[in-house]
């Protein structure tokens, strides 16, 4: 399912508090590597799986992330229109109003 975003329908505010969180953002990073599920970002992440669910319902609620069903699992994915505004080679998210630089991170 891919989501787009029309001048009219963004929400900035939801999008901008919703990446206003330190472990969204990290989770925002490791969506942008790939498709993850709830196990596997907390693995890797460190956060314990309820926190990771909370944070994800926030991130599609803003409809930066989408999910589907994968047997008993979900597996969460970048929107097509962010994963459109983010340079892999330059590490950089760019929302128009604002620009998120992943380079460097530890995680």
């Amino acid at each position: 399912m891919k989501t787009s975003y029309s001048k009219s329908s963004i929400d900035w505010t939801a999008i901008l508090k919703a990446l206003a969180d330190e472990s969204r953002l990290q989770i925002i990073h490791e969506l942008l590597k790939g498709d993850s599920s709830v196990t596997s970002l907390s693995d890797v992440l460190g956060i314990k799986i309820y926190n990771i669910s909370r944070h994800l319902k926030v991130l599609e609620t803003s409809r930066l992330v989408t999910k589907r069903k994968d047997g008993n699992s979900r597996i969460y994915s970048i929107t097509g229109d962010l994963m459109s505004r983010y340079s892999r080679k330059e590490q950089v998210l760019d929302l128009g109003c604002c620009k998120f630089t992943f380079k460097g991170l530890s995680k």
